[in-house]
């Protein structure tokens, strides 16, 4: 019978060894460490700042860029009035239209051998 009692104590701690090594094999998958969950926050926070940084800037050139045209369409109408300005200074600057008003409004008349002409070129 010590034989067989041996035998069972041999059999029983080898079932214990292989319920520890399997035991053993087995491991767990922790938490998220504090480590990984620094270094994840430190992402997001970069990506949202990264994000803010591109708005804002998408959002200042854009009122720039109708500052810009604002002043390009001020610029435009200003350039027609000069323009329009020129054409009325030629016309008014006529020398015909200038003997007719010095006849008719102040009575002068034109006398041809007092007329000097003065070239302003050369």
């Amino acid at each position: 019978m010590s034989n067989l009692a041996y035998k069972y104590q041999q059999q029983h701690s080898e079932k214990q060894q292989v319920e520890v090594q399997k035991k053993a094999v087995y491991v767990q998958r922790g938490k998220i460490t504090k480590g990984e969950k620094l270094l994840w926050m430190t992402l997001c926070i970069a990506v949202v700042a990264a994000s803010i940084v591109m708005i804002s800037n998408y959002a200042s050139i854009y009122n720039i860029n109708t500052s810009i045209q604002q002043v390009e369409s001020k610029q435009q109408a200003q350039m027609k009035q000069n323009e329009e300005l020129q054409v009325k200074v030629t016309e008014l600057s006529a020398p015909d239209r200038i003997i007719d008003i010095a006849e008719e409004k102040l009575g002068m008349q034109l006398n041809d051998q007092n007329v000097e002409v003065i070239n302003r070129g050369s």
